[in-house]
């Protein structure tokens, strides 16, 4: 009902949509040319695109509503459109047209402006459920088809298949003294106190499969702990100075994977991003030209979440640059179906291997929470820095960190930015907002939504929080388009990096910003608005007119004549 409302007072549907939440309209009410039509009651291929799209979404972990009767594309009310199949039978066609057979629960009707909607309610299934012969599953805001290992993965994931929780056939006493090293002094930084003995410390991390005297180890222990298929490199780390140069330095080989981790850290730590002390506001720290967490977490995530079915396929992460400024990690394997890299921030872990990762985190290796795309982003733009960017290529994931020196400035406002409200400080949204700020003049909920991967409620709040610590202002009084206030921007001045805006660009997002308060706006007020003569003010509207950012209502003509935002 909040995006109904949200699309009512002007937003675009698709811009609201989610992995819980999609609009549609019912297929073949509009004609080649664009046109509208009435369909049949029963029109039997609405009824079949529907219950695809309803299969889609119950093969998801939470299930969402499909809203029919929403034109994604057209703002405001206008996107209300209407429906026409009976919701009885439409009941019935859904139920027939999946198999096995999935059940909806009665159909809600909405009457919106004069059309009827209806919502169809759908509950993640219990098992996966195929409509037209075909497995989809809702990726962020698509229905995608999975075939192949896409499918494979999906179906092992729905029944609580983990290759990496089976027995490995190698018993606790093939761990090497190395690797039982690397688990007790990770353990202790994490924990503090160490169990007595390593068997007890294997079995806290559980990867033991049963409890034998000298028990067999799961194949996420045999991964961590031993020689497990020799011959098959699992990870090389290189540092070049160019890439696909030679490399300076290398680690390369195979399991056991802890202490190949431990090698591949100390050569980013101390030859590729080596620290530098700097003074920040008042404090003297060490820094690296691409954060150490950073660094970490997209290594470890590589690890945690790679496909280890893929014989022959290594994970490859390339620091590069003179000196290093830059790292790239490529992991075999796609993301888990479900989820889609312009999601990645709002979408909880999901990770391919579940006992490997449970075991890494208890070593203090990787994020408890499951939040190390979260943590990549927050100390990445602190440090003044592009996002992280994470793409998919070829049935790889790929993460490329771009660095460089960090910006004191950065840091030191967003430590003040933590002093003033610590958990607005922690929050990646607010990080976000404000990085999102360093090349645009103004910003409004419903850009830094889809940045944030958040809803436009969401969105809002963030920017009222930051408002209320004197970080951002309204433009206006009660306008939802924020910039940021004098003080920040004198203290980010080295990062502001405003493209050149044209005088009407500039215009349009004061009158935007007026519009958030009122349906309409005259020549008359833009006059006082902007302070400009009635002839230039007649203009400006104009030429938001012919470039539709406003719509005339009212008189064709004279000094009545009024303007509001497209229908």
């Amino acid at each position: 009902m909040a995006a109904i409302n949200s699309i009512a007072a002007g937003a675009i549907p698709r811009d609201l949509e989610s992995e819980t939440l999609d609009f549609k309209e019912e297929h073949d009410s509009v004609d080649r040319n664009g046109n509208r039509r009435v369909i049949d009651a029963r029109h039997e291929t609405a009824a079949r695109e529907l219950a695809i799209e309803v299969a889609c979404m119950a093969n998801t972990e939470r299930g969402g509503v499909l809203i029919v009767g929403v034109d994604e594309r057209t703002p405001g009310p206008g996107a209300f459109v209407g429906t026409h199949l009976d919701t009885v039978w439409l009941r019935g066609r859904i139920w027939a047209l999946t198999q096995p057979n999935y059940a909806i629960d009665e159909i809600e009707r909405l009457e919106q402006s004069g059309r009827t909607l209806y919502l169809i309610n759908i509950a993640p299934a219990l098992e996966e459920i195929r409509a037209a012969g075909h497995l989809r599953t809702r990726q962020g805001t698509a229905c995608v088809e999975l075939t192949g290992d896409r499918a494979r993965q999906f179906l092992e994931q729905r029944r609580g298949y983990d290759w990496t929780a089976e027995r490995s056939g190698l018993r606790f006493s093939a761990a090497e003294a190395a690797a039982l090293a690397s688990m007790r002094s990770h353990y202790a930084a994490e924990h503090t106190r160490v169990p007595r003995s390593d068997l007890e410390l294997a079995r806290r991390i559980g990867v033991l499969a049963d409890a034998a005297e000298d028990p067999e180890l799961t194949r996420a222990g045999a991964l961590l702990l031993c020689p497990y298929e020799p011959g098959n490199e699992l990870l090389q780390v290189l540092v070049v100075p160019v890439e696909g140069n030679p490399s300076l330095r290398a680690v390369r080989g195979g399991a056991p994977l802890l202490p190949l981790l431990d090698d591949a850290f100390q050569i980013l730590d101390e030859f590729a991003f080596s620290p530098t002390p700097v003074i920040v506001g008042t404090q003297r720290r060490q820094t690296r030209t691409v954060h150490e967490t950073a660094l970490r977490e997209a290594l470890v995530n590589a690890v945690m979440h790679r496909e280890y079915r893929r014989d022959g396929a290594a994970i490859a992460a390339v620091a590069s640059g003179s000196p290093a400024d830059s790292f790239k990690v490529r992991s075999p394997g796609g993301l888990p179906p479900g989820v889609s890299v312009d999601r990645l921030i709002s979408t909880p872990s999901r990770p391919r291997n579940p006992a490997l990762a449970q075991a890494m985190r208890v070593l203090g290796l990787a994020e408890r929470e499951g939040i190390g795309v979260d943590t990549m982003y927050q100390t990445m733009l602190r440090d003044g820095h592009p996002a992280p960017s994470i793409t998919e290529e070829m049935g790889d994931v790929i993460v490329r960190l771009s660095g460089g020196r960090p910006d004191s400035n950065v840091r030191a406002f967003f430590d003040e930015l933590s002093a003033r409200d610590a958990a607005l400080g922690q929050d990646l949204r607010a990080t976000i907002a404000v990085s999102s700020m360093f090349r645009s003049v103004t910003l409004r909920p419903e850009p830094l939504s889809a940045a944030a991967q958040c809803t436009v409620d969401e969105a809002s709040d963030v920017l009222e929080r930051l408002a209320a610590v004197g970080i951002v202002e309204r433009l206006l009084d009660r306008s939802r388009t924020f910039r940021l206030t004098r003080g920040a921007r004198g203290a980010l001045a080295t990062r502001i990096l405003y493209r050149q805006r044209s005088a009407l660009d500039q215009h349009w997002e004061t009158i935007r910003a007026y519009l958030d308060q009122r349906p309409e706006i005259a020549r008359d007020d833009v006059t006082r608005l902007l302070g400009v003569s009635g002839t230039r003010a007649s203009q400006i509207l104009r030429e938001l007119t012919e470039t539709r950012r406003l719509r005339r209502v009212g008189p064709a003509r004279g000094r009545h004549v009024r303007y509001a935002l497209p229908q």
